[in-house]
């Protein structure tokens, strides 16, 4: 609060500020040509005298320019030439390409694994054993091996599932590295098959259980689809990619004589990221 004293000190500064400027302007008024001087008003104070400056226009603060944000890159998998249909180790036609990651193996793996599927156990004599009790027992068998498919001569790098209650019943798929990168992102292109397994044949040899093989739901897409809608629900994509596979089927037979249906496409799921 300012005193009594400070407030008659202001009030008479504004007195003399006023005088000065009326006197200035009641001066002779120059002959014509010449330039008068300007004279500025000066006030003076005594010592000690407290001031008070008073903000009479709201300030303006500058922001900068906000950054744009990152341009995404644009998918283009390098799908030209790819083989569309996987084969049986005696080169019969098997289940058609129609799923594809792009990523390293560990992200596949790490995107499987956010929605609840498992690494398939290799084939081997003691996985077969297991999976062999496992169907005679109608035991579960999560992480049971599945069967050898094969492209670029080899059999899949790996393969992924989600056992359905039994060891009969399982979503899985399997995937190839093609050794190539989407030119678009810089990630890893994997193809694969998926389909649903919803039985199981034990074989065997003179009455003798010696291995097993599982039987597909006709309609790939479904499959296909469904791996699709859980990693976009778990936020695991940022985008797919349609590409052209075997084309419209509606009454092909796998390498087990298993009938299946397709629109013939395949979807490139593009990860979000890598772990």
């Amino acid at each position: 609060m300012l005193d009594a004293f400070a407030i008659r000190l202001a009030c008479t500064a504004f007195l003399l500020m006023t005088t000065i400027g009326a006197s200035a302007s009641m001066k002779a008024v120059p002959s014509a040509g010449a330039v008068a001087p300007v004279t500025q008003p000066t006030v003076t104070f005594a010592p000690g005298t407290t001031t008070v400056l008073t903000a009479t226009r709201a300030t303006t603060t500058m922001t900068p320019t906000a950054q744009l944000a990152p341009k995404t890159p644009v998918p283009s998998p390098p799908w030209s030439g790819l083989p569309l249909r996987t084969t049986t180790k005696a080169r019969i036609s098997g289940d058609p390409v129609n799923i594809a990651f792009e990523g390293s193996r560990s992200a596949i793996v790490h995107a499987f694994g956010k929605v609840g599927w498992l690494v398939a156990d290799n084939l081997s004599v003691k996985h077969d054993l297991r999976l062999v009790r496992a169907a005679l027992t109608h035991h579960t068998y999560p992480t049971a091996p599945v069967s050898n498919l094969y492209l670029f001569g080899r059999p899949e790098d790996f393969a992924v599932e989600r056992e359905r209650g039994s060891v009969a019943q399982r979503d899985h798929a399997r995937f190839w590295d093609t050794g190539q990168r989407d030119p678009g992102t810089h990630l890893e292109l994997w193809i694969g098959d998926c389909s649903q397994d919803i039985g199981i044949e034990i074989l065997r040899h003179k009455g003798v259980p010696v291995g097993t093989t599982h039987h597909i739901n006709p309609n790939l897409d479904a499959e296909r689809d469904a791996i699709v809608a859980l990693m976009r629900k778990g936020k695991l994509l940022t985008t797919t990619v349609v590409e052209h596979g075997v084309g419209l089927t509606t009454n092909g037979r796998n390498g087990g004589g298993d009938l299946y249906t397709t629109d013939g496409n395949a979807v490139v799921v593009v990860l979000t990221t890598s772990p």
